[in-house]
C-alpha cells in the first residue's frame, strides 16, 4: 500500500522536500484540530500580505528616473508582505501554547527556594 505523501506541486508552486518530509507538518496534517491550525494560518498570512499590498504607495506611483528606483521599492513591499505574513501565521500558530509557557514560566520564576532547605 503506498504511503499518503504531499505532492510535489500545489495550485502551480513547487513544495520543499524539507516540507513534504516534515514529520511535524505530517502530523499537523493527520489530526483535525492540526489542519484547522494550519488554515487559520494560511488564511491569517494571506490577509496580513493582502493588507500590505493593498496600502496606497505614493512613492511606487510617482514618476521615476530610473526603473531601477521603482523595482527596489515595489521589491521592498514585496518582502514586507512576506514578512508580515510570515509574522501573522507564526503567531496564529504559537497563539494558542502561548499561555502554558507563560504559566510554566511563572512558576519557575514564583519558586520561593531555590536549593532545597536543611533543617
Amino acid at each position: 500500500m503506498r504511503k499518503k505523501i504531499v505532492p510535489k506541486k500545489v495550485a502551480g508552486f513547487k513544495v520543499p522536500k524539507s516540507v513534504r518530509k516534515s514529520s511535524l507538518l505530517r502530523n499537523m496534517l493527520a489530526s483535525r484540530a492540526g489542519r484547522q491550525m494550519l488554515a487559520n494560518a494560511l488564511v491569517a498570512a494571506a490577509n496580513a500580505a493582502a493588507a500590505v499590498l493593498t496600502d496606497d504607495r505614493a512613492d511606487i506611483r510617482k514618476p521615476s528616473r530610473t526603473k531601477g528606483r521603482k523595482r527596489a521599492l515595489a521589491a521592498g513591499v514585496a518582502g514586507e508582505a512576506i514578512e508580515s505574513a510570515t509574522a501573522a501565521a507564526t503567531d496564529v500558530v504559537t497563539s494558542p501554547i502561548r499561555p502554558l509557557f507563560q504559566a510554566s514560566a511563572k512558576a519557575k520564576a514564583g519558586r520561593i527556594f531555590q536549593e532545597p532547605v536543611t533543617h
